[in-house]
């Protein structure tokens, strides 16, 4: 139970009654019984509010047990894009490895990460000179607090990136997940956000026009009835066992602001899930002509390369 231990004109809690005696229950209860508010005992009320909660995430980062639920979230969550070994795919998934703790180290990295996971990433940046130009689901909208932070942790303390950690570091708490979520960033924002704590100036990378046959289309057609129709339907957004749509906003919002490579390796990356990666590459340049065929992009007289560092300039904005 909470006391109020305020002789008159002094008292921690700013709240003056004259008898100092030992009042249980707040401010409420003390206005319930005729005493006399300060004109400053929001600030106060704010600053107990403010103490609390750090004696919440104190407790929380003492109990939070990271270890099992980080490496779980992540082979089942992040490792298909970025990789077991944390050094991602080239010019699709960018490396978290020799990078995260870098990041984590700049003045307001802590803050951006927790935005990263929380809202996503939309837009290009630059690891050791090289450009990565996808997008980042928002893993808030189906990640828990404790499934962040701990997805978080393992990360930093994961393929040397433990030794790069700055001075006094302490680890992602589900309740730091928590108090960001109120910030509500869409992906666009967290790049500007990632721009501010990096500073990064590299230039965009040049950008060609997205180039695929209609014969190739229709390749990746028939590739698709055998391999995805059962999850994502015939229409792409009708699957009996609830792949994600392929078309419409959903697509335009996964994809639509990155570069074809994102797509392609993502898809090499992790379908068809029951064989991931296991189709010859041209079939998989396939199958992503037939997606942008259906998602309105445009043939023409060449054919979609199989090839991540030619797709890399073809980007999806339109």
């Amino acid at each position: 139970m909470t006391f109020y231990n305020v002789k008159s004109g002094h008292s921690v809690s700013g709240i003056t009654i004259s008898s100092g005696k030992r009042v249980p229950g707040g401010p409420r209860r003390l206005m319930m019984m005729g005493c006399r508010m300060p004109r400053n005992a929001g600030i106060y009320a704010a600053a107990l509010a403010a103490l609390l909660a750090v004696r919440v995430a104190l407790a929380d980062e003492a109990s939070f047990q990271w270890q099992a639920l980080g490496t779980e979230t992540y082979d089942t969550t992040c490792a298909a894009c970025h990789q077991p070994t944390g050094l991602g795919l080239p010019g699709t998934f960018p490396p978290l490895a020799g990078h995260a703790a870098a990041i984590l180290a700049r003045p307001g990295g802590r803050e951006y990460l927790t935005r990263l996971v929380l809202f996503g990433l939309e837009g290009e940046v630059t690891i050791e000179g090289k450009p990565f130009n996808g997008t980042m689901p928002p893993w808030g909208e189906v990640l828990s607090n404790e499934q962040l932070a701990a997805v978080l942790n393992h990360v930093l303390h994961s393929w040397g990136n433990d030794k790069a950690l700055p001075p006094g570091f302490k680890p992602f708490v589900p309740a730091e997940i928590a108090a960001a979520r109120g910030t509500q960033l869409t992906s666009a924002e967290v790049h500007a956000l990632r721009g501010q704590t990096t500073r990064e100036q590299a230039e965009p990378s040049a950008s060609v026009p997205v180039t695929f046959t209609s014969e190739q289309a229709d390749r990746g057609h028939a590739v698709y009835r055998r391999a995805c129709q059962d999850c994502h339907g015939f229409n792409l957004n009708d699957g009996e066992f609830g792949g994600a749509p392929l078309t419409g906003q959903y697509f335009a919002r996964h994809w639509g602001n990155g570069s074809v490579a994102a797509l392609y390796g993502f898809m090499l990356a992790k379908m068809p899930p029951d064989r991931p990666g296991k189709l010859n590459p041209q079939t998989y340049a396939d199958l992503v002509s037939f997606l942008l065929s259906r998602n309105g992009y445009a043939s023409g007289p060449t054919e979609l390369p199989p090839d991540q560092d030619a797709q890399q300039h073809m980007s999806l904005q339109r």
